[in-house]
């Protein structure tokens, strides 16, 4: 249990998520390891989200893990740990996306969750692919994102951050059927990209339609849909799927989005669904002092592990609370 203390400040001592221990190689008996993957190639929009993990285990030092919704202690409940950070090489995204895989696939053949921190959206070409990879069965995959990301490449290259929808569509185990994106919107989903997906038979929601149908029903739709006959859900959350005034430190931001407290029902949602991987990408924190999108990023992160928790509980007949 991690406890406010009065002898001291929160932004003290080692700068880990959220001050977990930081174990680089977990065993089964951890739940799930935070790790990070500073990557920042392939990048469509504005540049600096190779920073992302690093902010977001500054700003992480501002959670203490007591939920007050449910009256539990989330690291009490689950255990996760600090995983470190996956290795990348700037000048090769081949390779890079091939460690990526390669470490979340390692992750969870030894029954560990993987929860990445971002990096820009690319990234997921990469660690979708290791999560499928060791996946036992067909995976789902849901994007929360303002973007389609269904290009096949730009100019040749497969692996830029437009790219992560189309790629995960693509391995032998996943079933278009069950790729969703939730929170398409704004001017930069361009015809080709609404073709494709199309072509491919993906189910997208937009702002619009969330809008008008209600933020929870059409999530637990989405969820659904993604969720059907597989044996592992990979959800991915993009902040560009923020309204910009509520994560304006990011690569491309859109007003229109999801605001803040859409994002913490969005997560905590995830978090009850139990995905078998995720990650948070897109947070750049360059671009604005307040550190507000990768608080924002924090708050996902803790509100998909209180989820988790909150599932257990259900599963087990135990509510937890102390």
């Amino acid at each position: 249990m991690q406890e406010l203390g009065v002898s001291g400040v929160l932004h003290s001592g080692p700068a880990t998520f959220f001050g977990l221990q930081h174990e680089p190689n977990p065993t089964s008996a951890i739940r799930a390891a935070i790790v990070g993957a500073p990557w920042d190639e392939g990048n469509g929009g504005r540049n600096g989200a190779n920073y992302g993990p690093r902010g977001v285990r500054d700003a992480s030092s501002w959670f203490a893990s007591y939920d007050l919704a449910s009256r539990r202690d989330v690291w009490e409940a689950l255990t996760v740990v600090d995983g470190g950070d996956i290795p990348c090489i700037p000048s090769d995204a081949a390779r890079t996306m091939d460690y990526f895989a390669d470490h979340v696939a390692g992750l969870l053949e030894g029954g560990v969750m993987p929860v990445v921190v971002g990096g820009n959206h690319s990234i997921t070409n990469g660690t979708a692919r290791g999560a499928a990879r060791a996946c036992d069965g067909r995976m789902g995959y849901l994007s929360i994102d303002t973007h389609l990301d269904t290009t096949e490449g730009w100019a040749g290259a497969p692996l830029a951050s437009g790219c992560p929808t189309y790629r995960a569509a693509d391995l032998p185990n996943v079933d278009p059927a069950n790729v969703v994106v939730y929170g398409v919107h704004g001017w930069l989903n361009p015809r080709s990209h609404v073709e494709t997906a199309e072509a491919l038979g993906i189910r997208w929601y937009t702002r619009d339609e969330i809008r008008a149908r209600g933020l929870a029903e059409t999530l637990a739709e989405a969820i659904a849909r993604a969720s059907d006959g597989v044996a592992g859900l990979y959800v991915t959350f993009d902040m560009d799927c923020m309204d910009s005034s509520s994560a304006p430190g990011t690569g491309t931001p859109e007003a229109g989005g999801f605001l803040a407290d859409e994002a913490i029902e969005i997560a905590r949602a995830i978090g009850r669904a139990r995905p078998f991987a995720f990650d948070v990408v897109e947070i750049a924190p360059i671009y604005e002092q307040s550190g507000v999108t990768q608080r924002l990023a924090c708050t996902i992160l803790m509100e998909m592990f209180a989820g988790m928790a909150d599932a257990d509980a259900e599963e087990t007949g135990s509510d937890g609370a102390a």
